[in-house]
């Protein structure tokens, strides 16, 4: 299970079978394609048409526009559920997280009744150290049971390294509440663009002590609510570190991430 106190992997069971190693991979996940400076707010829709999503008539359909990095493009999201739309957002405001796609991959396993069988993952993430996860989303109860983490024990010993590196389940309430505070405004800051003022932020934090603090940085830029803004999108790109159940507040400290 994913915890906020291990920002650098997604935990969860390693997938075993057909071990291949991570530098011989061929990822199916791409970084975020970047913005036409000309067009910023041009939305790169979703490889899913609506009609493929959910697993039952009921199912919420839910379009979850937002940016992977202040750079790149608007990308579209098609999610089965509101909870799928919560991982997915919680998920792209982390600064260790490169990229993802949705319902994407599938993982081919034998079930406890020994048929051949296969299930298609919620998100497939790319880590920025190059670890590769598998996400199944689950409303949080489900998240929790222990049959079905069980079950995922399972899936994840029959798969193959040469999809990811692990499979693991996570619902909204994986993360913690100042965490999922702090996505939602990551996610609203990189729907904006304001280029030049992430530029003046990330050189007034150049000219300031190996630690301040959230409040001390965008004093210094001098940009109102445009550099409160820059500032945010630089902490949830990873180019200026804040501990992650930290909210951004003035006497939040924060640092540079090293070079």
């Amino acid at each position: 299970m994913f915890t906020i106190n291990e920002p650098t992997s997604l935990k969860g069971p390693a997938l075993m079978s057909g071990y291949a190693p991570r530098m011989s991979r061929v990822s199916r996940i791409k970084r975020p394609p970047a913005a036409d400076p000309s067009d910023p707010f041009e939305v790169s829709r979703s490889h899913l048409m609506k009609m493929e999503l959910g697993k039952s008539s009921s199912s919420c359909k839910v379009s979850l526009v937002t940016r992977l990095h202040r750079t790149s493009v608007l990308q579209e999201f098609w999610c089965a559920s509101f909870e799928e739309a919560c991982v997915i957002e919680n998920l792209a405001a982390h600064p260790d997280v490169v990229s993802f796609a949705e319902q994407l991959t599938r993982v081919d396993f034998i079930n406890d009744a020994g048929d051949a069988t296969h299930t298609r993952v919620d998100v497939h993430v790319l880590l920025r150290n190059r670890e590769e996860v598998l996400v199944s989303v689950k409303y949080d109860e489900k998240a929790k049971r222990p049959s079905y983490l069980a079950e995922v024990q399972g899936i994840a010993q029959q798969a193959s390294r040469s999809v990811a590196d692990r499979l693991t389940v996570l619902s909204r309430f994986s993360f913690h509440p100042t965490y999922r505070a702090c996505a939602r405004d990551i996610h609203r800051a990189r729907r904006g663009w304001d280029p030049d003022a992430d530029r003046i932020v990330l050189k007034a934090a150049l000219g300031l002590s190996e630690t301040f603090t959230f409040g001390q940085l965008v004093d210094r830029a001098a940009l109102g609510h445009r550099g409160h803004r820059a500032a945010i999108r630089l902490i949830g790109d990873g180019d200026i570190r804040k501990h992650l159940v930290d909210p951004f507040a003035p006497d939040t400290v924060c640092w540079r991430a090293a070079a």
